[in-house]
């Protein structure tokens, strides 16, 4: 009798600590909660799942406040359907007032734009300024619903093995924490799954909002503008490539190159002048006469007094 009433106070005393061996109440991770496991990889998918669950928290009026601004300009409801029967209206009276608005696409990377001709003023200007905003921020949601589902599916995957591998990876852990951690793990794969409803909704509420602005104004498709001297990694400017059968405008006659000249050759001499007349041959100098010092010239003879010079 003694021994039964002891075992009944030790069990009794043992039962508050069984109750916080196993984790009770939701888990961090399903209240929305940054949970961390201290091991490198499990904190990877614990982190990566609450940065999706902060982002999808907001995304709604990344959608719902540019659709709201767009319907009460046109007077309507927020239903895209709506949406396209009044702006299509709307774009049949600006078109009457040299008014057009139309929805370029570039590449499918980037949100769409809205190419305005014409001058809109006052109710015009404030609709396309709310065009321009819807475009914009729905574009960039519907790129990043399609990241984020593609992570969403990649977190997935790998919960499964994250669970199985919880006891071997975390052997030196006491079975409370190993329950919290399987707890966190088992919860973050039903978040997984309800974001990815959100995540589906989305990107069917962007689809139908940028489809309604694009049937009621026109959509147009834009070249993207080819990159200013493109160089390959050695430094040379790659060869352009022509779309197959597109026919483009005739290139231009080359010049017809000089004739080269051989090697070495040295340029053509210009013409020899012409040989200048030979000088003329200066005149024979008279014989200077004699030096006779300065004796005076002997006296001409006079006629018939003048003796010879010899006796006959």
């Amino acid at each position: 009798m003694l021994l039964t009433r002891r075992l009944a106070l030790a069990l009794f005393a043992l039962a508050p600590a069984c109750q916080a061996i196993l984790p009770s109440g939701p888990s961090n991770v399903a209240q929305g909660r940054y949970y961390g496991a201290g091991e490198p990889e499990y904190d990877d998918f614990f982190l990566r799942l609450y940065r999706l669950q902060l982002a999808l928290k907001d995304a709604p009026k990344r959608i719902g406040e540019p659709r709201q601004k767009v319907a009460d300009a046109l007077n309507v409801g927020p239903d895209p359907e709506e949406i396209r029967v009044a702006l299509t209206k709307r774009a049949s009276e600006l078109q009457n007032r040299g008014i057009r608005y139309t929805v370029a696409h570039t590449v499918e990377t980037q949100p769409p734009t809205l190419i305005a001709t014409g001058n809109p003023t006052g109710k015009d200007f404030e609709l396309k300024g709310y065009l321009e905003g819807g475009l914009k921020s729905a574009g960039e949601l519907k790129i990043d619903t399609t990241a984020w589902q593609k992570e969403l599916d990649e977190l997935s995957s790998k919960e499964s093995s994250l669970e199985s591998g919880v006891n071997e990876r975390f052997a030196s852990r006491s079975e409370g924490e190993r329950a919290e951690i399987t707890s966190n793990l088992s919860d973050g794969q039903k978040i997984i799954t309800l974001l990815g409803e959100r995540t589906r909704d989305l990107d069917h509420a962007t689809t139908d909002f940028l489809r309604a602005i694009g049937t009621a104004l026109g959509e147009k498709q834009l070249e993207p503008a080819p990159s200013e001297s493109p160089e390959d990694a050695s430094g040379e400017q790659p060869e352009k490539k022509t779309k197959k059968g597109a026919k483009g405008p005739k290139p231009a006659p080359e010049p017809k190159p000089a004739p080269s000249k051989p090697k070495g050759s040295s340029p053509k001499p210009a013409p020899a002048p012409k040989p200048a007349p030979a000088p003329k041959s200066p005149a024979t100098p008279k014989p200077a006469k004699a030096d006779t010092g300065d004796a005076p010239p002997p006296p001409k003879p006079t006629q018939g007094t003048a003796k010879p010079d010899f006796e006959p």
